[in-house]
């Protein structure tokens, strides 16, 4: 079987870590396959019969942010997001194995300030019982969560930085 995750194959301590992040995906597929099903419902009773699902705005609006927080750490340790490499051939390997080092410390820290203003947002939420309009769903353990899930990318980040200085993360 092929390896899923893009690094080079051998045993650098991290595959539980590359096995979580692909579960999450898989949840991630999970809430997609939901919100397309909700979606599709809301509209055949909205035009055919005349009767929306109820709340159905608000629950996808929920869905959508588990759906990105969960597939962000598998996209992180793919080195899946989008990027544009017009000179990457031109660069030496040592100097693209510091530039991956750099790229992804300053996305570990960009990641790591998101998750703490998620966490701090979902902490405000909960002091001030905020929840969301039609269901009446507390909304602090949305935020928590994406703020763990983020965390966790930021753990990603991390690993890649540990790749690529022992050359493990291929280029491109």
């Amino acid at each position: 079987m092929a390896n899923p995750i893009k690094t080079v194959e051998g045993a650098d301590g991290f595959r539980a870590f590359d096995l979580a992040a692909i579960a999450l995906a898989g949840v991630a597929c999970v809430v997609l396959f939901a919100m397309m099903l909700l979606v599709f419902a809301d509209v055949i009773g909205r035009y055919f019969f005349l009767s929306p699902l109820p709340a159905a705005y608000e629950i996808v609006s929920l869905m959508m942010p588990v759906l990105i927080f969960t597939a962000l750490p598998l996209t992180v340790l793919r080195q899946g997001h989008v990027t544009v490499d017009l000179l990457d051939a031109f660069v030496p390997r040592p100097v693209a194995r510091v530039q991956a080092v750099a790229v992804n410390l300053i996305s570990a820290a960009a990641l790591a300030l998101v998750a703490w203003r998620l966490a701090i947002r979902g902490r405000d939420q909960h002091l001030y019982d905020e929840m969301t309009d039609e269901l009446l769903l507390e909304l602090w353990p949305f935020s928590a969560g994406m703020a763990a899930l983020c965390a966790l990318a930021t753990l990603a980040c991390l690993v890649n930085v540990w790749r690529a200085a022992a050359g493990r993360l291929p280029r491109g």
